[in-house]
């Protein structure tokens, strides 16, 4: 029979061992259909919470609008509006009648039916004040300290002062209140702030409207603001903050949250207009009950069969995957880079055809490897080189004494009071150093010519009127596609050789023009120029092939950004594309940078 067995080919043995897994098939379903059942009822439930939940938010929303209206209330009254727009003028008759009508309008405020309203407040130079309870003002109480005094001052808009201590009056069992404050205007002169009402309430309104909701006997509901401040809650027996910290973290409506030896699904609603969250937390083991003894006989059964399949196929796995576990042996041994393995069982089935063809496979591989190293060698040092001449064309670009040079311009303009100027240096150097960075990328014709525009403008006012410069590029031109930062060097090396160590005025043009061939951006200025012997050695370096960039002799010299943008532009168009350069002493200079006419 063994020999028989191991004459068998891959799909008989495959046939034989899904009988054998069959009964783990039953306890993976069984497992998987209570798994989804779970699932869907808790998605279920939590959808339907949620929609409780946002109802209730929706009328805790529409009683604080109400509050909201309520502050509008001054406005409708003419005779109070217009003692208020007379301010602290007449007698102390006028003063006493003038208290006696701002308070009664407050007195026939707190009549209106909702008990939780319980103080209102108008705050002109003095303080009017009615409430459901006997409370004097505070005589000591500074209102015009208050936080929520001078936001109402500085804003038009209504706004919800969180839970606090009643402040302005004199008693001492103050109590916790919410407020709705409003800045009252004139109705003559909306420019003319009148004044500021506040809204004192407590919390019996948002309990009749949060109790009216049921999560069950071992769920509830709690409102909790910003600071962690307890505003309601039904939940006995567990902690608020806790929860809320768990919102923060995972604020998807149903998330499971363990707390307290159990499970809970925890929705949640945010009111903005209190800066509240309202939080609804479900027990999952009283949602899932009647699914869970089903589940138990389920499992159980299961477990059974499971244990069966599993004596089972302990047996088999030492003669039917040994060799299959020998030969992913091997192949992490080649991962490694043994390459001298071989698989060396010979079979009849298919995994001794395996064997054999990872035995040719890795052979392969090793020729392949040998053949290869050299090429893979020069292709590496060739990137090496690559960047690390990338690397040093982008630290030639960045030129620390220009950088320090502006902001201590920007800091001397800023001192004299140009602050305009000033600021408008600032904007132009961060538009230069984001750009820097940029510069392994194509950008458009005309943004670097905003760059360069930006470069001259701060070098023009260093140099108080020495360098006037002119950018002059065809409209048709602007969309043409050139590598980031190509001109700037170019330009740049004009201003440093051809400005700084002349006293006389530098001018500087920018122009360009097309060919069938070619795109031409030339760059001329009237500095000093160079003499026969150094043009000569520049142009000897920008016509050395490979030339590297980033590497300059001792004691520096001109023209290393020209080589590195000449080596630019070889790389990417080609080696008849580059820099031309032209100079005379006591002349000037011009460079041109000839691109492809494709680009455009």
């Amino acid at each position: 029979m063994h020999r028989k067995y191991l004459r068998w080919n891959m799909k008989a043995k495959l046939l034989v061992l899904s009988a054998l897994f069959t009964v783990s098939s039953v306890v993976l379903v069984s497992l998987l259909s209570y798994m989804r059942y779970t699932q869907d009822f808790e998605r279920q439930s939590a959808e339907k919470v949620q929609q409780i939940i946002e109802q209730a938010s929706l009328n805790i929303d529409t009683y604080l609008q109400d509050l909201f209206r309520l502050s509008l209330a001054p406005y409708r009254n003419n005779s109070l509006m217009q003692a208020l727009e007379d301010g602290e003028t007449g007698s102390e008759i006028d003063q006493l009648d003038k208290r006696r009508l701002v308070e009664g309008f407050l007195d026939e405020m707190m009549i209106y039916p909702r008990q939780d309203i319980i103080q209102v407040f108008i705050l002109t130079d003095e303080i009017y004040t009615s409430g459901r309870n006997p409370r004097s003002v505070d005589p000591k109480a500074d209102f015009r300290s208050l936080d929520w005094y001078r936001k109402a001052l500085q804003s038009q808009d209504p706004f919800f002062v969180p839970t606090h201590r009643q402040d302005l009056v004199a008693r001492s069992d103050v109590p916790q209140v919410f407020s709705i404050v409003r800045q009252l205007r004139s109705t003559r002169n909306t420019e003319k702030v009148l004044g500021v009402i506040k809204v004192d309430a407590n919390y019996k309104g948002v309990e009749a409207i949060c109790a009216k909701v049921n999560m069950g006997k071992d769920g509830g509901l709690f409102i909790i603001d910003k600071n962690k401040n307890l505003i309601y809650s039904s939940v006995a027996a567990l902690r608020p903050a806790d929860i809320f910290e768990q919102i923060a973290r995972q604020p998807s409506p149903g998330a499971p949250f363990c707390m307290e030896g159990g499970n809970y699904l925890i929705n949640s609603v945010y009111l903005p207009a209190a800066d509240w969250t309202i939080v609804a937390v479900n027990s999952v083991k009283e949602l899932n009950r009647s699914a869970a003894q089903t589940r138990n006989f389920a499992l159980y059964s299961a477990i059974v069969c499971s244990l069966v399949a599993i004596g089972m196929l302990s047996l088999l796995t030492g003669t039917f995957l040994r060799p299959l576990l020998n030969i992913v042996k091997l192949m992490h041994k080649v991962e490694k880079g043994h390459l001298d393995v071989r698989f060396d069982e010979r079979r009849k089935d298919e995994i001794g055809y395996l064997g054999t063809s990872f035995n040719a496979l890795v052979s392969q591989i090793s020729d392949m490897l040998e053949e290869n190293t050299q090429l893979v060698k020069e292709v590496y040092e060739t990137k090496l080189l690559q960047k690390e001449a990338q690397i040093n064309a982008l630290h030639n670009q960045i030129r620390p004494h220009f950088i320090f040079n502006t902001l201590n311009m920007i800091s001397l303009l800023m001192q004299t009071g140009d602050q305009h100027k000033a600021v408008d240096h600032i904007n132009k150097l961060s538009s230069l150093l984001r750009n820097m960075f940029s510069w392994d990328k194509s950008i458009p014709l005309q943004r670097e010519a905003e760059l360069l525009d930006a470069y001259l403008s701060i070098q023009s006012s260093r140099f108080q009127g020495r360098l006037a410069y002119a950018i002059d590029i065809p409209a048709h031109l602007n969309a043409a596609m050139i590598p980031a930062l190509l001109i700037q060097p170019v330009v740049e090396n004009a201003v440093i050789h051809g400005c700084e160590n002349k006293r006389e005025k530098t001018d500087i043009r920018i122009t360009c023009g097309t060919s069938e061939e070619r795109l031409t951006i030339v760059v001329e200025d009237s500095g000093k120029g160079m003499d026969e012997e150094t043009l000569s050695r520049l142009r000897q370096k920008l016509s050395e092939p490979g030339a590297q960039q980033g590497r300059q002799s001792p004691g520096g010299g001109a023209g290393i950004g020209l080589v590195n943008v000449n080596q630019r532009i070889k790389w990417n168009y080609g080696p008849e594309y580059g820099l031309e350069v032209d100079s005379s002493p006591d002349t000037g200079t011009r460079v041109a940078i000839h691109l492809p006419a494709s680009i455009v």
